[in-house]
């Protein structure tokens, strides 16, 4: 790489930096891309009823409605910070409700939706079994629920494994220096991490859906989309356990941009994706 490309590669890694909100991951093409392929599993057309679950500041939800502007769209999420976010942008194209996976069935009637998407954040959702069978409630019959993950057990090579560990380690360092109440286990990681994509076959069939086509496919991540990735609070909390996320966020990145500056590399990573029918 010449001089003039790590100058820009170090810039667009300080730009991610200070980014709190995901505008920076939403505004990534590699992350776009990701998505595109979650959007291709859902069906279109006759005006469906869609359930944008983990929907966090609209980015898909916005995505949705361009494919299909005829669809009613509901959006969900734990966060109302970004829930307001999402409102701004999509403003009376789509309503938004505080709530989680877990919760769906108490916040929406039987047959609710058409479609269920959870775009991303499925590694997030503590109880599986639970969630898929909330789900599963506010699906109509033949409804079809939809949901992908980059996050879980087997999604990264063996190869990447130690730029990882680094990664963490040199920010853990830090953040010990620093006097950050840092937990000294993985307690306060999302479990979901530790799923495979069999674990995720299984409760599917365990709850009974049907038609389940699973398919997973490799990204090559470059310096943008990782530093906009490490400036989140989600990622920054799994990573950080036991420090304010918005804290571990801001470490993250710093971190992120001083290893890229010592060694500049990308990250190959799978993402599953999952179709699957309601009965």
């Amino acid at each position: 790489m010449n001089a003039r490309a790590d100058t820009e590669s170090s810039r667009v890694v300080g730009e991610a930096k200070p980014s709190m909100d995901y505008a920076a991951l939403r505004r990534d093409p590699e992350y776009a891309e990701l998505n595109r392929a979650l959007l291709d599993l859902v069906p279109v057309g006759s005006g469906p009823a869609v359930l944008d679950l983990g929907c966090g500041d609209g980015a898909v939800s916005e995505q949705l409605l361009l494919r299909d502007p005829a669809m009613s769209l509901v959006g969900v999420d734990p966060e109302p910070a970004l829930l307001d976010a999402a409102r701004a942008r999509l403003g009376d194209r789509a309503r938004f409700v505080v709530g989680d996976a877990s919760s769906v069935s108490r916040l929406f009637p039987p047959d609710a939706f058409d479609t269920v998407v959870l775009a991303n954040c499925v590694h997030l959702v503590p109880d599986l079994d639970e969630a898929l069978d909330a789900i599963g409630q506010v699906l109509a019959g033949a409804g079809r629920l939809v949901f992908n993950s980059a996050f879980y057990s087997g999604a990264e090579t063996a190869a990447d494994v130690p730029l990882y560990a680094e990664l963490v380690g040199t920010a853990r360092r830090v953040a010990r220096m620093r006097g950050l109440p840092l937990s000294r286990s993985a307690a306060g990681r999302p479990s979901g991490l530790r799923r495979s994509a069999g674990d995720y076959q299984a409760a599917l069939d365990a709850g009974g859906f049907t038609g389940v086509v699973t398919t997973e496919r490799v990204f090559t991540l470059g310096p943008r989309f990782l530093a906009a990735l490490c400036s989140t609070p989600m990622f920054a909390a799994a990573a950080l356990p036991g420090i304010d996320r918005n804290v571990a966020a801001e470490l993250l990145a710093e971190t992120m941009e001083k290893q890229y500056e010592r060694a500049p590399f990308t990250i190959t990573r799978r993402c599953v994706y999952f179709s699957a029918i309601r009965p």
